[in-house]
């Protein structure tokens, strides 16, 4: 294994654990891995030895010019109403991997959506307005929106988007940045 491919898979285990615990906050419910790869990337186990898919996906603003100076310089939160949308598009988008080709537990699969570029902070107003109708037309068992944008600033919120019953913003205690 390459050291690229090395880093990719270790960034995806740490970016799982993040999630695995502000799931288990938010669902008092500890996932325990089970295995890694692709379609999902995670198999996991529920308490009772129910395996589900966990699935990570970035949702970011596409490349523009000058975007690792604007990383490197406090770029500027996304749109709430832009990411809102791009939220509808990836979930449509996963949901077209998930039904077609090889995918393991394609009907028990948790869909991850990391935003990178907009706060959950910013976010969950609109999303608490467009309400839970949106993001319903789709094949995934739970579908939770990752706050990837403040993880210097506190531990990982999460937004319920899917099923109803989970419906809702997942706030987590303030941390002090880098340990």
């Amino acid at each position: 294994m390459d050291d690229n491919t090395l880093g990719t898979k270790m960034l995806k285990e740490w970016e799982l654990d993040l999630f695995l615990d502000a799931y288990e906050a938010a669902r008092g419910q500890r996932l325990e891995v089970r295995g890694s790869g692709e379609r999902p990337d995670f198999l996991c186990a529920r308490r009772n030895g129910h395996i589900v898919g966990v699935e990570l996906t970035k949702v970011a603003r596409g490349p523009e010019p000058g975007t690792s100076d604007q990383i490197m310089c406090a770029r500027p939160s996304a749109d709430p109403h832009d990411v809102a949308d791009r939220l509808i598009q990836t979930i449509e988008r996963a949901d077209a991997e998930r039904r077609t080709g090889p995918w393991r537990c394609r009907d028990q699969t948790i869909l991850v959506l990391q935003v990178i570029d907009c706060p959950l902070s910013e976010l969950a107003p609109l999303l608490d307005s467009i309400g839970p109708g949106h993001f319903a037309n789709h094949g995934f068992a739970e579908v939770f929106v990752a706050d990837h944008a403040e993880l210097a600033h506190r531990k990982l919120e999460v937004f319920g988007l899917h099923p109803r019953r989970r419906w809702g913003h997942y706030r987590r205690d303030r941390c002090r940045p880098y340990g």
